[in-house]
This record gives structure tokens, C-alpha cells and sequence, in this order.
């Protein structure tokens, strides 16, 4: 985003601030009619018994610049008498309001406008808990905060994926700033403070500074139980997503333990996957069943920073690598080589014999890692060469789908490379023979036409179909 269109964004979320802070309304009741005066931003609406008796509409926010606005009207009361019903509000810093009827003084009130950055919003953290509790799961992934982040008709990025494109750094004295006002609102959680705490969190991606924030946090003096308070705090009421991020780095930094339950609903939603689950991991002494559940619950961005922090200690986790875990993700990242490697690939496929479930699954990660992107993960994968051999042989008893014939066919389309090329790959991970044994397997099984029969069957109903034209296209070769 240009300096011109992100100084418009500001503008504009001022704006909105400025116009909750000073929505407001007041109730009174004179003589059993309901006098009601609804005061916004750009109108002032004076209403009795639900009737409108008189009204303002402002063209402009510059309007504002007269601070005072007067409404008057009549309504008949119940005596049969006509009466007069007087309001005038206003000012620039404070919100004066006076109503009379026929002179008389029913209401005189002074607000303060106060900005806090948190008020009149709908806090993130309550938001998705409400609908864990009415749906036991995250049904709408659209935050509370999307209006301040995006324009009108503006395309939302993915949640979780904004963070992966962060890659500048900031100055060191900003995190070194941000643990000074934690301290101090820990020690002492006035809205001042918390507000200060709260405005400076906004400036900066958490992502970007959270490594050196940790340090000097762990280098100053500080009660952790307080600390851990206002990070609680901050979570309840934390109404922009770099704030919830904020708390849950510091929540990670203390023992969390006893917050289990809460990271976890929070992780739910991939634009806090991430973060939820640094701090279940560095929160308490044994976090990978927790971070399991939290991985077979997250797809696309969530889900691979679950993989980032999920470990294969149980026989079960290792073979969910295998058959789940790159479910859901988006293509061309390096999840299916961390897959393959977390559940050790290579030894499953040296077994003699196999599952259907472990096949199909070694499809998947392997169509994965031959996923054409800026670079294709299986020529970093140490055993490359292994696993195609060892597949393909497999693949002579458990071929049985079209997605199973068709990762044959990306497989040949692999091997089909000039000699430059293998050169480099028999130096790292592939080995003649293993080229010779994959190649020869695939020609085996391919001469059974009935998955180009099938394919071209497929393609009536489905002519863009990209695995059935993969499949057409290798027969035609």
C-alpha cells in the first residue's frame, strides 16, 4: 500500500472512531411518554413515544466545526395540551447535552470524549469464544477489525497469510519502548496506561519484532502474575488483531499452563495459529497433544504453523503426518516435505507391504511436493529418489483412483528432464537405478488403458477437469 492510500486508511478509521465514541442516546420519560434523543456523527434525531419530532442531518464531519446543534419540537400529551420539547448538544472535547420540556430542565449532562482505542468495539477474543459456545467450532473466519483493515470491495487476504509476507525488521527501540509501558501498566493498570500500551502495539506487526521483544522482556525485573494479568486483559478487551497477538506473546513468555483451554480456542482461527500455539509451547512443559488437537482443527496458513510446532512423539501423530497432514493446506509451501519428513516417508514405503490409507496418503504428499511453484519441494527431499521407487512398486498393487495414476503421471512428467539436470539430482538425492526401477514401473502400470478410458469419461462432465487432461495428455505422448 502507497503512503497516499495508507495516510486515506487512517483518515477514514479516525473517522470511525470518532463517530462510535460519540453515538449516543438518552431515554427520559416525562408524564408517560417516552422522550428519546439519538445523537450520531453526522445526525441528531429527537423522537417521543418512537414518533420523529425533529432532526438534524449534517452533509459534512467538517460541520462539526459549529460544536453546538439545537432541536426543538411539540408532541400533545395525554391531557390533550401541546408541548414543547427543547435539546441542545454539542462541544469539542466534551459532549454537553441539555433537554427541557416547556422550560423545564429533565436532563443536563456532560461526557467526556475520550478515544479509547478499545471502546465501542466488538472485542475479537468474546467474538470467537460466543461462537466455539453456540457452534463448538469457529463458523465465520471474517475478524471484528476487517472494516479497519480493508476498504469496501477491497479482496481480504487469507487469515494467517498476512504474516507470512512480513520481512522488515524494526528498530530496536521500539520493542525495548513496548516492554517499558508493559511494565508499567502491570504495575500500575490504569486506562491510561493501558491505553498507552494499547496504542503502541498498533504501530508495528507483532510478527515482526516478537523474537526481540522476548529477550529484553526476559532481561528486565517484573512480577510475572501481574504481567500475566494485563495480558489477560488485553485479550478480553482487545478489540485489533496486532493487540491479541501482542497479549498472547507475553501470555507465552509466563507460565501459562492453567490458560491451556483459552489458547486453544484461539488458535482455531488461522490468523492466530501461530502465535496461540508459541505460546502453548513456551508456556508449559508439554504442549504437543494440545497442538495436535489444534492441527486437526485449522486448515491453509493455521494448519502450517501448526506442522511448525507439532512433533511426531506418538506412533499415531507420525502416521496423521502421513495421511492428514498436508489436508487443507495450500499448495506450493514446504508442509509436504516437512510432512514426509516428520512421519518418516522413506521407512513406511520400505516396507513390503502397505495400507491403502498410507498409499493414498504418499500420493498426496507426493503430488504435493512435484507441486510446480518457485521451487518444487522434492528436489530438496533427501530421499527422493527412494520414495518415488519405492511408490511406484507399491503403486502396482494400490493404484486404484484416478488421483493415484494421475501423481503417476506428474511423477513421469518429473523424470522427463535433460541430462543437465539429473546430473544434479544423481549428486543429491536420486540414484540411476532408482530413475530406471521408477520409470519402468509407471510404463507398467500405465498400460492398462482403462485409466485413459476413464479419464476421457470423466472429461464429459467435467471438461476442465486437470487430472483427467493430465492423464489424456500422457497417453498422447
Amino acid at each position: 500500500m502507497g503512503l497516499k492510500e495508507e495516510l486515506k486508511r487512517e483518515m477514514r478509521n479516525a473517522t470511525k472512531d470518532v463517530a462510535k465514541e460519540v453515538e449516543k442516546n438518552w431515554v427520559l420519560d416525562y408524564e408517560g411518554h417516552k422522550i428519546e434523543f439519538i445523537n450520531k456523527m453526522l445526525e441528531e434525531t429527537l423522537l417521543v413515544d418512537g414518533e420523529i419530532i425533529a432532526q438534524h442531518i449534517r452533509q459534512s464531519i467538517w460541520s462539526h466545526i459549529r460544536p453546538y446543534s439545537k432541536l426543538k419540537g411539540t408532541f400533545v400529551g395525554n391531557d390533550g395540551k401541546t408541548h414543547k420539547v427543547y435539546v441542545k448538544v454539542g462541544g469539542f472535547i466534551k459532549l454537553n447535552v441539555i433537554i427541557k420540556v416547556d422550560g423545564q430542565k429533565l436532563l443536563a449532562e456532560t461526557q467526556a470524549l475520550t478515544m479509547i482505542p478499545w471502546k465501542n468495539k466488538q472485542a475479537i477474543i468474546p467474538f470467537l469464544q460466543q461462537q466455539i459456545i453456540e457452534h463448538g467450532k469457529l463458523v465465520n473466519k471474517e475478524l471484528p477489525d476487517d472494516e479497519y483493515l480493508y476498504d469496501d470491495n477491497e479482496m481480504k487476504l487469507a487469515p494467517g497469510f498476512a504474516d507470512q509476507l512480513v520481512n522488515e525488521p524494526v528498530l530496536l527501540s521500539y520493542p525495548k519502548k513496548l516492554v517499558k509501558l508493559l511494565i508499567t501498566q502491570s504495575e500500575h493498570p490504569t486506562e491510561a496506561n493501558r491505553k498507552a500500551t494499547y496504542e503502541k502495539t498498533q504501530e508495528e506487526k507483532v510478527i515482526s519484532y516478537f523474537h526481540e521483544f522476548l529477550v529484553q522482556f526476559a532481561e528486565v525485573e517484573k512480577d510475572e502474575a501481574l504481567v500475566q494479568q494485563e495480558a489477560l486483559w488485553l485479550l478480553e478487551h482487545a478489540a485489533h488483531r496486532e493487540v491479541v497477538k501482542f497479549a498472547l506473546v507475553v501470555l507465552g513468555a509466563t507460565n501459562c499452563e492453567k490458560h491451556k483451554e483459552l489458547l486453544k480456542q484461539i488458535a482455531l482461527h488461522e490468523e492466530f495459529t501461530g502465535v496461540a500455539l508459541f505460546a502453548l509451547s513456551n508456556g508449559m512443559p508439554s504442549a504437543n497433544d494440545a497442538i495436535w488437537d489444534v492441527a486437526k482443527n485449522v486448515s491453509d496458513w493455521g494448519k502450517i504453523e501448526a506442522l511448525n510446532f507439532l512433533e511426531p512423539e506418538r506412533e499415531e501423530i507420525r502416521h496423521w503426518f502421513l495421511t492428514d497432514g498436508i489436508v487443507n493446506i495450500v499448495p506450493g509451501v514446504h508442509a509436504a516435505l516437512q510432512c514426509a519428513d516428520k512421519g518418516k516417508l522413506d521407512i513406511e514405503l520400505h516396507e513390503d507391504t502397505i495400507s491403502d490409507v498410507l498409499f493414498d496418503g504418499a500420493s498426496k504428499l507426493i503430488l504435493a511436493m512435484l507441486y510446480e511453484g518457485q521451487y518444487r519441494e522434492i528436489d530438496e527431499y533427501e530421499y527422493a529418489g527412494q520414495v518415488c521407487m519405492r511408490y511406484t512398486k507399491h503403486a502396482k498393487t494400490h493404484c486404484q483412483t484416478l488421483h493415484h495414476f494421475y501423481t503417476l503421471t506428474k511423477i513421469a512428467e518429473y523424470l522427463n528432464e535433460d541430462e543437465e539436470i539429473w546430473n544434479g539430482r544423481f549428486e543429491y538425492n536420486w540414484k540411476p537405478h532408482e530413475k530406471l526401477a521408477t520409470e519402468t514401473a509407471i510404463e507398467e502400470i500405465s498400460r492398462e488403458l482403462k485409466w485413459l478410458e476413464e479419464a476421457k469419461e470423466l472429461l464429459v462432465d467435467q471438461p476442465d477437469n486437470e487430472g483427467a487432461l493430465a492423464i489424456v495428455n500422457y497417453y498422447k505422448k
